[in-house]
């Protein structure tokens, strides 16, 4: 098949009507390479904050290995539909069949990266640079050689693209999928007038692209958006043929889908694949008047943004609403009802939201998520030209859009790419791993834009005519490196990723920095290294904190560094109580929609005020829901100072009010028991304990408070239970040692 389209260009450039030659294609596939192997020899090596980051494996990251894992030990056995789409799991998990990477205990919060991790990520750079390869052809195919080429280096020399692709994501992955199923789609509206659509050449290819876009359904879900544009183009064609063509194209997408739906199926799910578009869908719209919140991803509760939240987020809300439990269609269902809710109640808010979110589809920044390119660029300078990201070729593609011909039928193929991942984010929300999709045709159209361009000015228009475009194109250009937020900061809610604001992308790589430093810290058992790690973690804490103070992340992990303590480490460090203190009082501000910047860094005494006038005022809608886990930790968090203060009246309410919040925050249960014990409750006590038991927490200190409480009952058959169930736990512990005598003299007695 020829890589571009014969036909004449309106600027008579002979190079169009040319494929591209094997030595243009060795030109984007050695760029691609050399950019790749310089990308990984730079931070491979780097013992930096960026070096740091990229070893490690967190958030999505994180869950795709744990479900990889569940894969390949066979454990993998759900009660719901699918949420997520598994493939790129599924995958994963056969390689560590073959590959197994280091067991982990339980499911820790970082993961280090191993051999079959590395392994991936270099399979990955390969499709990076096929990928490459593919941009070019289409260039080729629309506009001709020399606008494949310069798509195709457009595409090798991207930052966003080889940053995504050296992570456990299924990006890379469903990119090169986007991009085949672009290819045979051209193939499928090209074939030449005549052509029998179900037999021979014309019936493999539409079977490959029914296959194809399935595949990719199972990858990324926004492909079911791309299967109906393509039925769509077959449907509203004339010609009998096309639509048979597009009933076995259906067909065959439906049957590569089957797997996921029988699974479903089985478990009495009416999903076709996964139940999480209802609740990405409720993420995009207004729950409250702020235009710019929800733009990006804003988890369902706050301080819980990562993975191993969303779909227990997206569960418990719907079921605790209703009352029981939901299946994943269920589910599904009471998410796209309230997202319609939220729409029909704040429709203005809506559409400016959605203005927005197309706009950044051609603006030149990139929105933060876990890890995010932005936070790389500061290490990888020798990758961050104008050319590495859509600064200045967003603005540049938006022309294309416009003012390429809208007769070529390549060209509309491309434009329809791009509208996919429009109506993604338009939907849902802006990540920049959901707008990579996008790049490829954004690379066509900059590229078509600048030849022809090129081309334009070189022809018979008038000067003046010439000079306002050259003016229109200033300005385009300049605005792709204007963030049109400007320094407005951080709204009502505070600590959503503000679209397009870069201090805020970088106060969440900071923050997830400091979440791997600690985790660190907690492992390392040389006592130099090990505080290191929890400076390092304070440090970073800190950091993302100047940049966004109402950002409860940040502030939940400095506590958490702050409070960490080892046998290495030794005692935790001073403060953490004081930012407990300030987390309460910004939790209470999103619960009752008061704006609290003028408070948050003053003395704590008045942020102790602030907090007991605000305990008492009544919730905005939805304000219990978003603020619940986050205010739940910080009163845990407090009351266990007010505990060792001997303020127990007070600590009683804080984990009381913890526990309303936050049934499943398991701390707050033993702090609880521990304070009705002092406070002689002791009944009380020992359901707190073994609440804490039922929600699992098992330590020394909760089998041996439990014992004392069962001891001060008198019930000491069941109290030398519990203390020699703490010995197991530590062998030789001397006061659970004595606790165990005391016991067992009082069962004899009872004898």
């Amino acid at each position: 098949m020829s890589a571009a389209r014969a036909g004449s260009d309106p600027a008579g450039n002979e190079d169009d009507r040319r494929p591209l030659r094997v030595v243009e294609l060795l030109i984007v596939a050695a760029l691609a390479l050399v950019v790749r192997v310089g990308f990984e020899a730079t931070l491979v090596g780097d013992d930096g904050p960026v070096g740091v980051y990229h070893r490690h494996l967190l958030g999505d990251e994180r869950a795709y290995d744990q479900l990889a894992r569940r894969v390949a030990d066979g454990t993998l056995d759900r009660e719901r539909a699918f949420y997520q789409e598994p493939l790129y799991g599924w995958l994963l998990g056969q390689l560590y069949r073959a590959v197994p990477p280091a067991p982990v205990d339980g499911t820790p919060p970082v993961i280090a990266q191993d051999r079959p991790h590395r392994l991936v990520i270099w399979w990955q750079h390969a499709l990076g640079v096929l990928s490459a390869l593919l941009v070019a052809w289409l260039g080729a195919r629309c506009l001709g050689a020399r606008v494949g080429l310069l798509a195709g280096v457009f595409a090798a020399l991207s930052g966003p693209l080889v940053f995504h692709e050296a992570q456990i994501l299924k990006a890379s992955l469903s990119l090169v999928m986007f991009l085949w199923a672009l290819h045979l789609w051209l193939d499928v509206l090209t074939e030449p007038a005549g052509t029998n659509g179900l037999s021979g050449r014309g019936l493999r290819r539409t079977l490959v692209l029914g296959a194809v876009l399935g595949v990719g359904i199972m990858l990324r879900g926004n492909m079911y958006i791309a299967l109906g544009m393509v039925l769509l183009s077959l449907v509203a064609r004339p010609e009998r043929r096309q639509l048979a063509r597009a009933a076995v194209l259906l067909t065959v997408a439906l049957l590569s889908l089957s797997p996921l739906t029988i699974h479903n199926v089985r478990r009495g799910d009416w999903v076709l694949t996964t139940y999480q578009a209802g609740s990405n869908f409720a993420l995009g719209q207004p729950d409250h008047g702020h235009v710019l919140s929800g733009v990006t991803y804003e988890p369902l509760r706050a301080g819980r943004g990562d993975a191993m939240f969303e779909e227990v987020d997206a569960v418990a809300i719907p079921e605790q609403a209703l009352g029981r439990r939901l299946g994943g269609d269920e589910i599904s269902a009471w998410w796209w009802e309230e997202a319609r809710r939220r729409v029909s109640d704040r429709p203005i808010v809506s559409a400016k939201r959605l203005a927005l979110k197309l706009v950044h589809l051609f603006h030149g920044n990139e929105v933060g998520d876990v890890k995010d390119w932005l936070f790389y660029r500061s290490r990888l300078g020798w990758l961050a030209s104008p050319l590495s990201d859509l600064r200045w070729l967003g603005p540049l593609a938006l022309l294309g859009f416009l003012f390429l011909p809208w007769r070529r039928l390549e060209l509309n193929v491309v434009r329809a790419g791009l509208l996919v991942v429009a109506a993604t984010l338009g939907l849902f929300y802006v990540m920049g791993r959901y707008r990579l999709s996008a790049q490829p045709c954004l690379w066509v159209l900059a590229a078509g834009a600048i030849v022809h361009g090129v081309q334009w000015f070189r022809g018979p228009a008038r000067g003046r005519t010439k000079l306002a475009a050259g003016l229109g194109v200033a300005v385009l250009l300049s605005l792709g490196q204007y963030n049109p937020l400007g320094d407005a900061g951080f709204s009502e809610r505070g600590w959503t990723q503000w679209l397009l604001n870069t201090e805020t992308v970088e106060q969440t790589s900071w923050s997830n920095y400091a979440s791997i430093e600690r985790f660190l810290a907690e492992q390392e058992s040389e006592p130099t290294a090990a505080r290191a790690h929890r400076e390092r973690a304070v440090a970073a804490s800190r950091r993302a904190i100047s940049l966004a103070p109402k950002y409860p992340n940040a502030r939940q992990i400095l506590i958490r560094s702050l409070d960490l303590t080892t046998d290495a480490l030794g005692p935790p460090l001073p403060g953490g109580s004081d930012e407990a203190w300030r987390l309460m009082l910004i939790m209470e501000g999103y619960r009752v929609g008061r704006t609290i910047d003028d408070l948050i860094e003053r003395d704590v005494s008045a942020i102790q005020v602030a907090c007991s006038a605000m305990r008492s005022l009544p919730s905005i809608p939805g304000g219990d829901q978003y603020a619940g886990a986050a205010l739940a930790f910080a009163c845990r968090r407090v009351a266990q100072d007010l505990r060792a203060h001997s303020q127990f009246s007070l600590a009683l309410e804080l984990l009381d009010r913890a526990l309303r919040f936050d049934p499943a925050e398991t701390e707050a249960h033993l702090q609880l028991g521990w304070v009705l014990k002092k406070l002689g409750r002791l009944p009380d006590a020992e359901a707190a304990y073994r609440a804490a038991l039922a929600g699992g927490v098992d330590n020394v200190e909760l089998r041996n408070n439990l014992g004392n409480t069962l001891l001060g009952m008198q019930r000491y058959a069941e109290a030398v239970e519990q203390f020699e169930r703490a010995l197991e736990i530590a062998p030789g512990h001397p006061k659970v040692s004595s606790n165990l005598q005391r016991a067992r003299v009082g069962a004899a007695g009872d004898g």
